[in-house]
């Protein structure tokens, strides 16, 4: 379980908390919190979407940023969505959790960590570009959160991992920066970006001083408890015609946003 200080500018990372530190931030175990005025309410229900386009209760900041259709945003590999529209270096995803047991006084955040790498290909030999281990934090800001309960008592969050300003096919000379804003190398024939995420709701209620704190997701078919939602992105950019430093970028077919988690042994091996 990742905990992080949301009343901080940035979000800071706190660590992954053990079974007896889980949702004691301020001294109050979770069975305690449950006594304190309103209870916690839980996610009854989440869908993870990675076709069509954004859900049209989905209120977020960044639900109508190109490529759209009908001015919702695209999802899927490319961001395709439904649209005759410019496939781009990113591939999109939304994710909406029904909330259960929302009392008055109740605020809501949907919070993600990550595993990423980089990866380069320049004359047929594999490089890093850059590695970053699980529990990275991959929530900076609320713009692509729909954190209002809408008509059917959810929240969204949505994500265009990738380079979702850049259309593909691109030119030849296309910069493609890492997330540490260096370039990756001009005569690259191949690039990927892999990344793994887990995301979850968070919530509190200040005047019944229940601080941020993890809500309950709905357990896994065999009654395990779910402690985060994961899912994983994959962008492979190839030179067409393939291994030509002087082609075009395209999309690769192995290009991928699916849900389920990618190993560390995965995500930090050179592409095969």
């Amino acid at each position: 379980m990742y905990f992080y200080d949301r009343q901080s500018p940035g979000s800071q990372y706190l660590g992954i908390a053990t079974s007896s530190d889980r949702l004691r931030w301020d001294g109050l175990s979770s069975q305690r919190l449950g006594q304190v005025g309103s209870p916690l309410p839980t996610v009854s229900a989440f869908t993870f979407r990675n076709t069509g386009l954004v859900d049209p209760e989905n209120c977020c900041a960044t639900c109508t940023i190109l490529p759209a259709t009908g001015g919702r945003t695209n999802l899927g590999v490319g961001l395709r969505g439904n649209g005759a529209v410019a496939l781009r270096a990113a591939n999109g995803m939304e994710l909406a959790f029904t909330i259960s047991g929302h009392s008055p006084g109740m605020e809501y955040d949907i919070t993600r960590t990550r595993r990423n790498s980089m990866w380069q290909r320049v004359g047929g030999v594999w490089t890093s570009l850059e590695s970053n281990p699980m529990g990275t934090n991959d929530d900076h800001f609320d713009d692509d959160e729909c954190l209002r309960l809408s008509r059917s008592n959810r929240i969204f969050a949505i994500d265009t991992p990738g380079w979702w300003r850049t259309p593909v096919p691109a030119p030849a000379a296309q910069p493609f920066p890492r997330l540490s804003g260096v370039l990756a190398d001009a005569a690259a024939t191949e690039l990927v970006r892999r990344s793994s995420f887990a995301e979850w709701v968070i919530a509190r209620n200040r005047a019944e001083g229940i601080p941020w704190t993890p809500l309950q997701l709905p357990p896994f078919a065999n009654g395990t408890p779910r402690p985060h939602i994961y899912w994983h992105n994959i962008i492979w950019l190839i030179r067409n015609p393939a291994g030509n430093p002087a082609g075009q970028w395209v999309l690769g077919p192995r290009s991928e946003i699916a849900r389920g988690s990618l190993s560390a042994d995965v995500i930090n091996s050179a592409p095969t």
